[in-house]
């Protein structure tokens, strides 16, 4: 399985925009081994990275939700 504890290094901060969006601003070290992976992505890869964790995230917590209301 792989091991994603170098994402606890990533600095991630959600930021409300005045116009009602948000941005992700990530920052990590550049030169530390353990986000080698990260860095390597580059920008395209990294923003992909991020959408399809909070896709998978999203689905996850929907279908946890949908389970839950089907035990009442």
């Amino acid at each position: 399985m792989l091991n994603l504890n170098w994402i606890e290094k990533l600095k991630i901060e959600c930021i409300d925009e005045e116009d009602g969006t948000m941005t992700i601003h990530i920052e990590w070290d550049e030169n530390d081994p353990d986000l080698d992976y990260w860095t390597s992505l580059g920008p395209e890869g990294q923003e992909e990275f991020i959408l399809t964790a909070l896709r998978n995230a999203c689905a996850a917590y929907t279908d946890t939700e949908a389970f839950d209301s089907d035990v009442d």
